[in-house]
């Protein structure tokens, strides 16, 4: 059971205009994931790692870095073997540079903790810059004392090559599982989530309590169907960092969902 002291920033807004997205078929079409037809599927994907540990983002609205940097990035370049799993990636770097580029222009919001981030953004900046290691730009630390030539020519060597939005379809969420990776996806949270308990079991969305968007991984699911969600509240929080949701709980609770190709 998480810490309800704890005030958690729940401040992942939709992402913008999604039917500009690169969609699965794209990266079917383009061979960059395998083609896997549903009675072909595994009983079950469990991309878990007992050396891909799980962060604490603590109190501050970091989600989309974190499920970002720390789940995505951080599994693919160590699968690629350009890191280990003890070498992590900046989420402070994906978190600001989310901020720092978005749409609002009226008055800047870096340094505000409240104002709320984009999945597709933030799979944009990986794109486009990369990212920073964790060593580079701690969550809580100093700023980047070198040139921003050096910063960015360090982070490009985590670019990713191109995300696919695969909505909220769980058929070709489980086979992105079993043939792409980990994917990440914005939830609406509510109280079973919140109240999450050390088994994980997320059975019933209750939509009477929605609260504010948040950022997690998809890291697999299980014979019976329910989904691995890797998230960033610690060890401490459900079953070890994950929980485990059945598909009624996550038709209900989550809104979109995208894969990378590294």
């Amino acid at each position: 059971m998480p810490d309800q002291s704890l005030s958690y920033v729940l401040n992942c807004i939709p992402s913008r205009e999604p039917q500009r997205d690169w969609s699965w078929q794209a990266a079917l079409d383009a061979g960059t994931v395998q083609a896997l037809s549903s009675s072909a599927l595994p009983d079950s994907v469990d991309l878990r790692n007992p050396d891909w540990t799980v962060s604490n983002q603590g109190q501050t609205g970091a989600c989309v870095g974190f499920a970002t940097a720390d789940g995505l990035l951080r599994y693919h370049f160590t699968k690629k073997g350009a890191i280990g799993f003890d070498t992590r990636l900046s989420a402070r770097f994906i978190w600001m540079a989310d901020k720092e580029t978005d749409t609002l222009t009226s008055y800047p919001t870096t340094f505000i903790e409240q104002e709320g981030t984009e999945v597709k953004r933030a799979l944009d900046i990986a794109r486009t810059y990369g990212c920073a290691l964790e060593d580079d730009l701690p969550l809580h630390g100093a700023l980047w004392q070198g040139t921003a030539q050096d910063f960015y020519t360090k982070a490009a060597r985590f670019k990713i090559r191109s995300y696919h939005n695969l909505g909220v379809n769980l058929s070709v969420w489980r086979k992105w599982l079993a043939t792409g990776g980990p994917i990440i996806s914005r939830l609406v949270v509510d109280s079973t989530w919140m109240k999450a308990g050390a088994r994980g079991e997320l059975i019933r969305y209750n939509a009477d309590t929605a609260g504010g968007g948040h950022a997690v991984c998809i890291v697999g699911y299980r014979a019976d169907g329910a989904f691995i969600i890797r998230n960033s509240w610690s060890e401490a929080w459900g079953d070890k960092g994950f929980v485990y949701a059945s598909p009624d709980y996550m038709r209900a609770a989550f809104s979109e969902g995208y894969g990378i190709i590294a």
